[in-house]
């Protein structure tokens, strides 16, 4: 229901009394009889600065029409894409700080890029749902107002800068196979250049962004402020400020994203075009399967990255340019979704960056095993997705149908246990295979298992 017709009835639905006396404010607000009535009740409740306009919020007639339907998808969206950010990036962080072997140039720019994604989801996620769909006002004070809008913008670089960062290593790596490969030192240095330049270029966000009263009687009667960025009035404040949030989404969108076409495109090319001479079929064929992987991986991070905050930096710039688009009556919608869509990035990083690489999966299936709730679908994964990984253990001792409840895999580093027990639950001696001789003998004895 628009607010027109939710205010008019709730007018209508008024005592006489509590009716007359509104009336009297209206008239009051607007004497003008040839005024239409929606008008006037409009002006009334928004703009009017006569001091009995609070007996009509008083009375109802100028709330708001509910929306439980939006608000609560909201809430579902929202803390969806907040929960898988927080787990699956701290999982990330938790991965390679835990472990020696996985602090490497590439793992530490992953962890970065993990954290930047942990602080967008945060800072950006809550406090942006909560003020601006939900209550539609700021109720956190000045200090969080800056803090808060600071560390959103510095999170959103940190993030797009990381992702260069990681592209760049890659096509080093890939591009100049005989160089020498960045030390953890450098990357280091890297990644503190990268939080240098986003904690700067996002510096005028800090300097210009203040609680505001704006000169509605939601806000002026009940006072109630807005979190902006607020460059001033002028003409040449509103040059400056359209000027800034141009060059803010150059830098954080547009030139991150032709980098990465031109990196992972050149990547591309090198991979699937290189020769592999010499290699025995079987070899050729792993290899080609890891160039298709490997291309699809680059493909979906350039995709996600461009889906993800296109829309939204369109609209932003859309909005700085033509202030009227504002009074859409469904831009709310449509600023909801594309913002929630540009958030939930933050959840697609850990599955496109980490999930692919066979240490880091390792290392989820580490952490759930932690918890033992879930050590019973780590293995059901095992013996749905990786039915290869089961097979060489089980095909000389139990039917194929048997062995999913016959067979228990755990992880530990770099190996992979099996726990056998027979159909009378007795258990076997557990074999243990390192997980890079463990695949090697899988492709050396695949031709001689009669599954």
């Amino acid at each position: 229901m628009e607010t027109i017709e939710f205010r008019t009835t709730n007018f209508l639905a008024l005592s006489e009394d509590a009716r007359n006396e509104s009336e009297l404010i209206l008239n009051l607000c607007d004497p003008n009889d040839s005024t239409p009535f929606h008008v006037k009740l409009g002006a009334a409740c928004d703009i009017c600065n006569e001091s009995q306009v609070l007996r009509l919020w008083q009375h109802g007639v100028c709330n708001h029409p509910p929306s439980p339907g939006f608000d609560t998808s909201i809430y579902f969206f929202y803390i969806t894409i907040l929960v898988f950010a927080v787990l699956g990036n701290s999982i990330v962080v938790y991965v390679v700080c835990s472990s020696a072997k996985m602090r490497t140039v590439t793992n530490y720019f992953i962890a970065n890029l993990a954290v930047g994604d942990l602080c967008m989801a945060i800072f950006c996620v809550p406090f942006s749902f909560l003020s601006t769909l939900i209550l539609k006002y700021w109720p956190f004070g000045g200090e969080l107002c800056v803090t808060v809008n600071y560390l959103q913008a510095v999170s959103v670089f940190v993030s797009a800068y990381t992702l260069v960062a990681i592209s760049f290593d890659r096509y080093l790596a890939i591009i100049y196979p005989l160089r020498p490969r960045m030390t953890r030192f450098q990357a280091k240095v890297i990644i503190a250049v990268v939080w240098l330049l986003s904690l700067a270029t996002t510096l005028p966000v800090a300097l210009y962004s203040r609680l505001f009263t704006p000169d509605l009687n939601f806000y002026r009667l009940f006072g109630q402020q807005v979190c902006i960025e607020d460059w001033g009035t002028s003409q040449a404040e509103n040059e400056s400020r359209m000027a800034y949030s141009v060059a803010l989404m150059l830098l954080q969108y547009f030139l991150p994203l032709a980098v990465l076409v031109f990196t992972y495109t050149r990547i591309a090319m090198v991979v699937w075009g290189k020769k592999n001479l010499g290699e025995t079929p079987a070899r050729t064929d792993r290899i080609a399967r890891s160039k298709r992987k490997m291309i699809k991986m680059m493909a979906t991070v350039v995709m996600v990255y461009t889906l993800c905050w296109l829309p939204f930096n369109v609209l932003m710039v859309v909005r700085e340019v033509e202030h009227s688009v504002d009074e859409w009556p469904y831009m709310i919608y449509l600023w909801s979704f594309f913002h929630w869509l540009a958030m939930s990035s933050t959840c697609y990083n850990p599955v496109i960056l980490c999930w692919m690489n066979n240490k880091f999966r390792s290392g989820f299936c580490n952490v759930a095993y932690m918890l033992p709730c879930l050590r019973g679908c780590v293995d059901e994964w095992f013996f749905t997705q990786e039915p290869d990984v089961v097979r060489i253990n089980t095909y000389n001792n139990y039917s194929r149908s048997a062995s999913s409840r016959l067979v228990t895999i755990s992880l530990k580093d770099d190996t992979i246990i099996f726990k056998s027990r027979n159909k009378n639950g007795q258990k076997r001696p557990s074999t243990a295979y390192n997980c890079r001789n463990f695949l090697q003998m899988l492709e050396d004895t695949s031709s001689e298992s009669p599954l």
